[in-house]
C-alpha cells in the first residue's frame, strides 16, 4: 500500500502529464514539483559549456508556448545534447516529461532532472528557406538550411566585458546560389562540428545582401542544428502522433 501524501503527489503529476504551457502557468506548481509539458516550442539557444569549480557542463535553454504566453525550459548535459539527437526544431510540437519547476520573480521555470525525457509528437510547420533565390537579404529571425561547402577556424576575441568569444565563417549552398555564414560567439563553437558535403540548419539568423551576394549572420540569439538526417527532404519528417 501507498500512503495519502505519495498518492496525493501521483495523482498530482497525472494532472500535469500533458499540461500545456497555458494551463501549466495557470495551476502555478509549486517549487521542485515534477511536472510535463506539451506544447510547441516556439524557440530552442544553442548549447553553452558552463565552467564552475574545475566542472564543464552543457546547458541550453528551450522556449516553449507562443507569443506572450511562454515558458522557459533550462537543459543540461545529456537532456542538452538530446535536443539535437532528435533533431528537434522551431516549430515542432515535443513532450517533455518528468521536468522540476523553479519559481524565479513570481514565475517559473522548468529544468531537467535524471528522469527527463524529450519526444517529438508533431513535426514543425515553419517556413525554412532552402531556395536561396528567394531571399532578398532583409530577413530577419528566419530559418535557413543548406550544405556546408567549406568551415574557417574559428578565431577568439575579448568583447567590452573582457569576455572571451569566437567568430568563424562557413560558406552553405542550395546547390545553385552560395552564401557567407558569419558565426558569433555561441554559434562560432559549432564549426569545429561542421563538415563540407553536410547539411546545416541555422535557425533565427539575418540575412543582408552584400555587393549582391548573401550574407547570413549566426549570433547567440540564433541556433546551429547539425545532424546526418538533416536534409531538405527529410527536415519535416512524418511523425506519429
Amino acid at each position: 500500500m501507498i500512503g495519502k501524501n505519495i498518492a496525493t503527489k501521483i495523482e498530482s503529476n497525472k494532472n500535469y502529464s500533458k499540461s500545456n504551457v497555458k494551463q501549466l502557468t495557470t495551476m502555478a506548481p509549486k517549487d521542485n514539483e515534477l511536472v510535463s509539458v506539451e506544447d510547441v516550442v516556439y524557440r530552442i539557444f544553442n548549447k553553452n559549456r558552463i565552467e564552475s569549480n574545475g566542472t564543464v557542463r552543457l546547458r541550453r535553454d528551450l522556449v516553449l508556448g507562443e507569443e506572450g504566453s511562454t515558458l522557459t525550459v533550462v537543459l543540461w548535459d545529456k537532456s542538452c545534447e538530446l535536443v539535437d539527437t532528435l533533431l528537434v526544431q522551431r516549430g515542432d510540437r515535443v513532450l517533455i516529461s518528468n521536468l522540476k519547476v523553479r519559481t524565479l520573480n513570481e514565475s517559473i521555470e522548468l529544468i531537467n532532472t535524471t528522469g527527463t525525457y524529450i519526444s517529438r509528437v508533431m513535426p514543425s510547420e515553419v517556413d525554412v528557406k532552402t531556395d536561396f533565390s528567394s531571399l532578398n537579404g532583409n530577413e530577419r529571425n528566419i530559418d535557413i538550411l543548406g550544405r556546408i561547402l567549406s568551415v574557417g577556424p574559428i578565431r577568439y576575441f575579448k568583447d567590452l566585458d573582457g569576455k572571451q568569444n569566437g567568430i568563424s565563417e562557413c560558406t552553405i549552398s542550395d546547390g545553385a546560389v552560395e552564401g557567407r555564414v558569419t558565426l558569433w560567439k555561441s554559434s562560432s563553437s559549432y564549426a569545429n562540428e561542421m563538415h563540407p558535403g553536410s547539411y546545416v540548419k541555422i535557425e533565427f539568423c539575418s540575412i543582408k545582401l552584400l555587393e549582391g551576394k548573401l550574407d547570413i549572420t549566426a549570433n547567440d540569439h540564433a541556433r546551429i542544428l547539425l545532424g546526418q538526417g538533416l536534409t531538405p527532404k527529410t527536415n519535416r519528417r512524418n511523425i506519429k502522433k
